[in-house]
């Protein structure tokens, strides 16, 4: 079965290095930001003078675009077996996504619901490429 939607694999390798740095500005962006460190006030005085206003929005747009880079590559050797395993992946992830976020609906209020619906944006993506990538691996590993 062939499909439509998919890259070349050449832009798996584009997304793993527009996401990676992008994840990194994220994590320092949210957290080291908020602490007293000189590192993380460094950081922050850096982000914030580079991108003015915006900084938390490129940073999201730089994510989103690696992980769906990654996510919608081809792989080098795509056959109907690896088409399954994505299928299965993405449903998988769809489902659970939406399973912790009934949890979180349920149990997490205010700001922090905010915070977990930020993070919530990510998350299909992010269980899609570990569950995906994780049974590459063990089926090579298997023939090996």
């Amino acid at each position: 079965m062939k499909s439509k939607f998919l890259l070349p694999h050449l832009y798996k390798k584009i997304g793993w290095f527009v996401s990676l740095p992008f994840i990194f500005l994220g994590f320092s962006w949210t957290y080291l930001t908020e602490s007293d460190s000189k590192f993380a006030s460094m950081v922050g005085k850096q982000i914030g003078r580079a991108v003015g206003d915006y900084s938390d929005e490129i940073i999201s747009v730089g994510i989103f675009i690696g992980l769906l880079l990654i996510s919608f590559s081809r792989e080098k050797d795509e056959d109907e077996y690896i088409s399954k395993i994505r299928l299965e992946s993405l449903q998988l992830a769809v489902l659970v996504n939406y399973i912790l976020l009934i949890l979180a609906t349920v149990f997490i209020y205010d700001m922090a619901y905010f915070n977990v619906m930020i993070y919530n944006m990510f998350t299909i993506l992010l269980i899609f490429i570990i569950r995906f990538h994780y049974l590459l691996f063990r089926q090579k590993r298997s023939l090996t």
